[in-house]
């Protein structure tokens, strides 16, 4: 049922869409064209800018588009969930594989666009594979409180799109983190989108395997979502259909 949900979701993202898939790498590549006239020039010390802001830019786009749409996955198919006896949790786990699939099918053409910009492969780059499942799983777990909370307060959508140009800027993704001021820097490392993104580019940008300690960061941080996840929906599920 989670598969079916799934590639209804990805069919109807695109339908009677000429570009398809294409449309899931126009987003980072735009925010690439305004960092390259605003930003390129302004941190000299970034061998190839366009790879190091690409490979924070597509990760990020993955998970605003996702939290996005798992967080109002129960909502929007409140109809079905009345009438048919559905478990909710499809919904938001279809919405998840969707967007790796997603994100899967975006890669083509952003492995184009780095050898462009003079990015050779690496035989590291098979690691992003276990990070971005991490990151996804990390994405599930965060979506799923949301999702749960939205059921009952709608301003959860609203506030999640408030904040989600914050934690843009907050996450080193268009600058070096060697720019971030000392007294600033627990700001950054708290934050698990550095975590994700920083072990993306260490292995994308840099071609070096990351340290065993970011791996357990990295699963760490995935493990606490999903349970915090976890434990947000079994409470709040028995109100569900009297609030969708």
């Amino acid at each position: 049922m989670v598969r079916a949900v799934a590639w209804r979701n990805v069919r109807l993202r695109y339908k009677s869409s000429m570009l398809g898939f294409v449309w899931t790498l126009l987003n980072p590549l735009l925010f690439l064209l305004i960092f390259l006239l605003i930003f390129s020039e302004a941190f000299p010390q970034v061998e190839n800018y366009p790879v190091f802001a690409l490979s924070g830019l597509i990760l990020w786009s993955f998970f605003a588009t996702s939290s996005a749409h798992v967080m109002g996955a129960l909502v929007e198919n409140a109809a079905v969930l009345r009438s048919l006896a559905v478990p909710p949790l499809v919904f938001p786990l279809a919405q998840v594989l969707a967007g790796l699939f997603n994100l899967g099918m975006s890669f083509v053409p952003f492995a184009f666009i780095l050898h462009f910009f003079g990015r050779v492969p690496h035989g590291t780059d098979v690691l992003v594979i276990p990070i971005v499942l991490c990151f996804a799983v990390f994405i599930f777990g965060l979506s799923l409180a949301l999702s749960a909370l939205n059921v009952f307060f709608r301003d959860i959508g609203l506030l999640w799109n408030a904040l989600l140009p914050a934690m843009f800027y907050l996450t080193p993704i268009a600058y070096p983190s060697d720019l971030v001021p000392e007294r600033m820097r627990w700001v950054m490392e708290v934050n698990p989108l550095y975590q994700y993104i920083a072990a993306f580019r260490e292995v994308l940008y840099h071609g070096r395997i990351p340290q065993m300690e970011t791996w357990v960061i990295l699963a760490g941080l995935a493990c606490i979502s999903a349970a915090f996840g976890g434990m947000v929906y079994r409470f709040f599920r028995p109100g569900f259909i009297a609030n969708y």
